[in-house]
């Protein structure tokens, strides 16, 4: 029987993924050069993929995320001391990644607002 040579296979694989890929790019760069640059007046992005119109939506989740994390954190926090001071050490540290992720998800939230509330200063009513 006819068997293909291993380095004739991986070359063979290596210019279909070539060919792929080409494709590919070709095709997003054709998208993303095609793709309409005008926008109406009003709904310009404030901030990444948030519109004026929706600031106050935004602004609502927004202060729902901070909420959840100042209600989350002290508990959190207490938790590990707890863990800590009993001597369980891995999971101190599993509910210490938690608060830093918790963390990070406020600041992110609080910094979303202030481009939202600079941007759009007519558009936030609380």
């Amino acid at each position: 029987m006819f068997t293909k040579i291993p380095a004739v296979k991986l070359a063979e694989k290596a210019v279909a993924a070539t060919i792929i890929c080409g494709a590919l790019a070709l095709g997003t760069g054709g998208v993303a050069f095609a793709a309409p640059s005008t926008t109406v007046s009003g709904s310009t992005p404030a901030s990444g993929h948030v519109a004026c119109t929706r600031a106050p939506k935004a602004l609502a989740k927004i202060t729902k995320v901070e909420k959840f994390a100042a209600k989350r954190l002290p508990a959190l926090q207490a938790k590990s001391n707890r863990l800590t001071a009993a001597g369980h050490r891995k999971l101190a540290s599993r509910v210490q990644k938690k608060i830093k992720n918790l963390q990070k998800a406020d600041t992110k939230a609080g910094a979303l607002a202030k481009k939202i509330e600079a941007r759009c200063p007519s558009g936030t009513s609380s």
